[in-house]
């Protein structure tokens, strides 16, 4: 859906996620390490709201900046912009359109947008089954105290091996930056912005990176669907939270 144009978020939800868990479990999970330059294509989930345009208003300075950072990390490949945002001035329109952003919402409240980032990156996944195809870059921010799945989803997406790199705004405690078990990267907005380099891991996240390949190498060996059965965990919650609110609806009527 392009523009203004809205979707029942909750719906689509789980229809995706529904057909995610059922191909999780066919996914490529390797014994060994990838070794850099990595060929592989980026797809940048950025919320306009949470995260806004730099000051300069250079969308295309801007995408080449992003792409820049991503480069040295030595991923080679396309990277592609995703856009979703609130209330947009006409301006601001033409400008992520002229840069060359696909603007997938507008007009849309916070939860109607993490909801539908989610779904686009569920879909990336289901259209990128090998997780060396693929990578995620999410520029935007969770809903405090709320069960969004956002960082569910980035879990099993780190536990099939795919990379998923986040940006956290500038003044973002260091103490609590995702571990990589949620993101393999994470940048500060204006870091990012500028081409620069991501927030070096701490000693605990460098363990968690050598336990993590340990547990990959033996989900291979017994055969285990972990990231599907957290999938379909995610999609048998959201069709419960759906029944409900329907339940509600037809006593109401």
């Amino acid at each position: 859906l392009i523009g203004s144009q809205r979707s029942n978020p909750k719906i689509s939800f789980v229809h995706i996620s529904q057909s995610m868990a059922e191909s999780m479990d066919t996914g490529t999970d390797t014994d060994t390490e990838r070794q850099p330059p990595f060929y592989s294509n980026t797809r940048v989930f950025w919320d306009v709201t949470d995260f806004p345009a730099p000051p300069d208003g250079d969308l295309d300075r801007f995408c080449f900046k992003v792409s820049r950072a991503i480069s040295n990390e030595r991923f080679i490949g396309d990277v592609e912009f995703y856009a979703y945002g609130d209330q947009l001035t006409d301006e601001e329109r033409i400008e992520i359109r002229r840069a060359g952003i696909l603007l997938l919402q507008e007009g849309a409240e916070k939860r109607e947008r993490l909801n539908r980032m989610l779904l686009d990156v569920l879909e990336y996944a289901f259209h990128n089954r090998d997780p060396a195809d693929a990578n995620f870059l999410i520029a935007m921010k969770d809903i405090p105290d709320k069960d969004t799945k956002l960082f569910s989803i980035m879990q099993v997406l780190r536990q099939k091996g795919y990379e998923v790199w986040f940006v956290v705004p500038d003044d973002y405690p260091a103490s609590q930056v995702p571990t990589f078990d949620y993101a393999t990267l994470v940048w500060r907005w204006s870091i990012l912005c500028a081409g620069g380099y991501p927030i070096e891991p701490s000693d605990s996240d460098s363990d968690a990176h050598e336990t993590l390949v340990a547990a990959k190498k033996r989900q291979n060996e017994e055969g285990s669907s972990q990231g599907a059965q957290k999938l379909q965990k995610i999609t048998d919650e959201e069709g419960s939270a759906q029944g409900a609110e329907t339940t509600d609806e037809d006593g109401a009527q």
